[in-house]
C-alpha cells in the first residue's frame, strides 16, 4: 500500500508493475477506462493478478491448460478528488496460490525492452541463430531474463513488419526482384495459385555460360512447411568447384513440371544453340523424360552411388551372406568395365556366380543394365566428357549445406529463399571464377563498405584510410592491375570474412586468421585458406581437416562486436595448436 500520488496513469502503471516484480507477482491491467464526457465513463485502472479470472472452455471441446485460478488480488487506481494526482487503493491484497521463488522465464518479466528488441533485430539481419541471439542478449544486458521463446516471437514480429500487407508469395517475388534475380513463375489455369517458381542469381547465370559442360540435378525435401519439393541445379567450374545454377519449387514431380523448369533453364543460356553436354541425375524417370524433350543433344548419366546402393540392398535380400562380398565385387567390375568386350566378360562372370539367385540377376539386368548401361557403365560413359562426375554428390552436398542454413523444415518459402540467397555469396577467388568472377567479389566488397549496419565499424577500423580502401576495389577494365588495386591485407580480409560470413586464413608474412566481426560462431562455417606466393599474388591452399589456425589481428580484437568473441572460443584448440607449432615454423 502507498499514500503516494502519481502525476499520470503511466507513472501508476510503472510503479505497480515494479512493486509487483519486486514481490514476485505479475500484475496485469484487467480493466481500464478514460473519461470522455459521456455518462458512466471515468478515469480508472483496475489491476489484477495474471492468475485471476476463470479459464474459458472453448466450443471445440479440446483440452487445454490454463494458469488462471480465480485469484482475488485487486488494486484500483483513480485520480484523487483534490487534484493531487492518481491514488492507489488495494481492494484485495491476497492471492489464492503460491508465489514463485523467482520470475525468470515468466512471459511478462521476459519481455524485451526497446534496446533489446533493436539488438535482436540487428542480429537477425545477420542471420544469427536464435540461440546465439539469446546468449548475446544475456551478455550485453546482464539483467535480462528473456527465454528463447521471446526471441522467436520478436523475430516473427520483425518479419511481419517487413512483409507488410503482402502475401507470402508476393513478398517472395519482391525479394527476388530486389536482389536482381532472374525468375519465372506460372499459375494454375484461371486462378492466382502459383504452380512453380524458378529463379537464378545473375552471377550464377554468368557462371553457367562460362562452364556449361556438366550439370547435376536433384530434388530435395523437408525444406519448407508446405512439403513442396525443391529442385536444385548445380554446375562445376574448371577447378572442379561447385556453383549453384538455379532453384525451383514445383507443384509435383511429373514430366510436365520438369519440362517447364528445364525450359526456363534453357533460357539462361546466352547462345540459343548452347546446352550442357552432360546432365547427371538419379533414376527419376519423369526427369529423364523431360531431359530428352528439352535437351535432346545432352547425355543423361545416372548416379553410380545410388545405383550401387540399390544393387547392394537387393543383393542382401537374395544372396547368402558368404557370397555377398564376392558378388558385390563382381558387380563393381561390371560397372567399371573399360570397354564393351570387358563388359561382356564381367557380366558373364556375374551371371555364373548368381546362377542360383535368379531374382537378383534378373533385377540387375532388367532394372539397370539392359535399359541404362550406357548411362553409368564405364565402357559407355568413358566416351563422354563428364569431367569425373559419375555421382550426384555435388548437388547432394549443396542440399546438405542448404538444410544446415535452414535449421528446420517448418519455415515458409521466404525463409527458404533467404537461406539459398545467403548460400550463394561465395568468394570468387576461392571458386575458380578467374578475373571476371573477381570483379563480382570487388562489387560485393564495395557494397559491404557502405552497408549501413556496419558503416560505423569500418569508419573506426579503417579510419582515414577508408577512401583508399574503397578506391582499391574500383577497376575500369580486366587484366593486370597496378599494385594499389591488388588484394591487400589485412583490409580485404576483414571485408571478405564479414561479407560472406566465412573464416579466411591467409598464409604469408604474417599469417593471419580473419573471423567475421559482427556474427557469432557457427560450427558449420566455411573455412578458406589462401597463400601469398612470389611476393605478387594469392593462390588457394588446400589444407587437411582441422588444420591449426594462425592468430587474429589486434584490430580485430579491438573493433569486433561482443558476440564475435565466440569465434575465438570455438576455434581455441586450433589456434593453440598454431602457437605450439610457431617455433617449428620459424
Amino acid at each position: 500500500m502507498t499514500t503516494e500520488r502519481f502525476g499520470t496513469r503511466e507513472e501508476v502503471i510503472r510503479w505497480i508493475k515494479e512493486v509487483g516484480i519486486d514481490n514476485k507477482v505479475t500484475v496485469i491491467i484487467s480493466r481500464s477506462d478514460t473519461k470522455t464526457g459521456k455518462r458512466g465513463r471515468s478515469n480508472k485502472i483496475i489491476f489484477g493478478c495474471d492468475k485471476g479470472g476463470k479459464h474459458k472452455i472453448s466450443d471445440s471441446g479440446t483440452q487445454s491448460a490454463s494458469k488462471k485460478c480465480g485469484c482475488p488480488f485487486k488494486i484500483r487506481s483513480t485520480p484523487a478528488k483534490d487534484g493531487s494526482g492518481w491514488k492507489i487503493d488495494v481492494k484485495c491484497g491476497l492471492h489464492n496460490h503460491g508465489l514463485p521463488d523467482r520470475l525468470e522465464g515468466h512471459s511478462f518479466i521476459g519481455r524485451l525492452t526497446t534496446d533489446e528488441k533493436q539488438h535482436v533485430a540487428d542480429l537477425a539481419k545477420r542471420h544469427v541463430a536464435p540461440r546465439n541471439i539469446l546468449l548475446s542478449l544475456q551478455d550485453k544486458f546482464p539483467e535480462n531474463v528473456t527465454r528463447i521463446t521471446q526471441v522467436y516471437k520478436h523475430k516473427s514480429v520483425i518479419e511481419k513488419e517487413i512483409r507488410g500487407p503482402r502475401s507470402e508469395i508476393q513478398h517472395l517475388f519482391k525479394l527476388i526482384e530486389d536482389a536482381g534475380y532472374v525468375y519465372w513463375s506460372r499459375k494454375k489455369d484461371d486462378s492466382e495459385v502459383v504452380r512453380e517458381i524458378f529463379w537464378a542469381h545473375p552471377d550464377s547465370v554468368k557462371l553457367l555460360n562460362i562452364f556449361p559442360i556438366v550439370l547435376v540435378m536433384d530434388s530435395t525435401y523437408k525444406t519448407n512447411k508446405y512439403r513442396q519439393p525443391l529442385f536444385e541445379i548445380v554446375g562445376m567450374t574448371s577447378t572442379e568447384l561447385t556453383f549453384a545454377v538455379g532453384f525451383a519449387y514445383m507443384e509435383s514431380e511429373q514430366t510436365e513440371n520438369f519440362c517447364w523448369v528445364l525450359e526456363k533453364l534453357k533460357e539462361l543460356f546466352v547462345k540459343k544453340d548452347m546446352c550442357p553436354q552432360v546432365i547427371l541425375t538419379d533414376r527419376d524417370l519423369a526427369l529423364m523424360k523431360a531431359i530428352e524433350v528439352v535437351f535432346p543433344n545432352s547425355i543423361n548419366l545416372l548416379c553410380r552411388f545410388h545405383i550401387n546402393k540399390n544393387v547392394g540392398a537387393k543383393c542382401k535380400q537374395h544372396v547368402v551372406n558368404d557370397l555377398q562380398k564376392t558378388i558385390d565385387t563382381l558387380w563393381m567390375e561390371v560397372v567399371w568395365a573399360s570397354d564393351e568386350v570387358e563388359y561382356g566378360q564381367r557380366l558373364h562372370q556375374l551371371e555364373q556366380a548368381c546362377v542360383d539367385y535368379s531374382g537378383f540377376i534378373n533385377y540387375v539386368k532388367d532394372t539397370w543394365l539392359t535399359p541404362h548401361r550406357h548411362r553409368f557403365v564405364g565402357a559407355w560413359i568413358n566416351r563422354v566428357l563428364h569431367l569425373g562426375n559419375t555421382t550426384t554428390n555435388r548437388v547432394e552436398s549443396a542440399h546438405w549445406k542448404l538444410k544446415q542454413m535452414l535449421g528446420n523444415s517448418i519455415g515458409d518459402m521466404v525463409k527458404c529463399w533467404e537461406a539459398m540467397n545467403n548460400n550463394l555469396r561465395v568468394i570468387a577467388s576461392l571458386h575458380g571464377y578467374g578475373e571476371d568472377g573477381w570483379s563480382m567479389v570487388r562489387r560485393e566488397l564495395g557494397l559491404e563498405l557502405i552497408d549501413k549496419d556496419r558503416s560505423t565499424l569500418y569508419d573506426k577500423l579503417f579510419s582515414n584510410r577508408l577512401s583508399a580502401v574503397r578506391e582499391s576495389l574500383m577497376i575500369e577494365s580486366f587484366g593486370s592491375q597496378p599494385p594499389e588495386k591488388w588484394m591487400s591485407l589485412p583490409d580485404m580480409g576483414y571485408l571478405i570474412a564479414n561479407r560472406y560470413n566465412v573464416v579466411l586464413v591467409c598464409l604469408g608474412n604474417p599469417c593471419i586468421t580473419f573471423f567475421p566481426m559482427t556474427s557469432s560462431h557457427s560450427p558449420n562455417v566455411s573455412i578458406y585458406c589462401i597463400g601469398f606466393v612470389n611476393q605478387n599474388h594469392w593462390v588457394q591452399v588446400n589444407m587437411k581437416e582441422g588444420f591449426p589456425l594462425p592468430p587474429v589481428t589486434l584490430d580485430w580484437k579491438k573493433f569486433r562486436s561482443h558476440i564475435a568473441t565466440t569465434w575465438m572460443l570455438g576455434f581455441a584448440g586450433r589456434m593453440q595448436h598454431w602457437q605450439l607449432l610457431t617455433p617449428v615454423l620459424a
